[in-house]
């Protein structure tokens, strides 16, 4: 199963450089929650509840940001969680100014469903996060 887990975040993130709003949250339980690392600026450090506080989150960022995309880096499966080390970038509409993010998201799979998502910073309190250690 948790090869299938990986390939189920692989197919949201793949929706997400192509546009494609529904076609990431397909996999989401209607309980989803997601936590961000608060590294982009304005994006908020609160819980987003369900699809539609995703479908918010990312509704902002493209607001916000032009080219946006995340370039999968890592996929690592931890049992019924997958742990996504991405580099998110964009070119803020406002600025012109190009930006990039090194973030880890654990992903956490229940019943072919996305449960809950977290985002972080640091690469070692990801892979705790994960149960995977240093």
């Amino acid at each position: 199963m948790s090869q299938e887990n990986v390939e189920i975040v692989r197919r949201a993130y793949e929706a997400f450089n192509q546009g494609d709003l529904e076609g990431m949250v397909a996999d989401f339980a209607p309980g989803f929650e997601f936590l961000p690392t608060g590294a982009v600026p304005g994006a908020g450090a609160r819980v987003r509840g369900g699809p539609e506080g995703w479908r918010e989150l990312v509704n902002w960022f493209w607001a916000e940001f032009d080219d946006a995309g995340a370039e999968i880096d890592e996929l690592t499966e931890a049992g019924d969680k997958v742990l996504a080390e991405v580099t998110l970038q964009g070119r803020g509409k406002q600025s012109g100014v190009e930006a990039t993010w090194h973030l880890w998201h654990l992903w956490v799979i229940e019943d072919g469903q996305f449960a809950y998502g977290q985002g972080f910073m640091r690469r070692a309190e990801a892979l705790e996060a994960a149960g995977l250690g240093e």
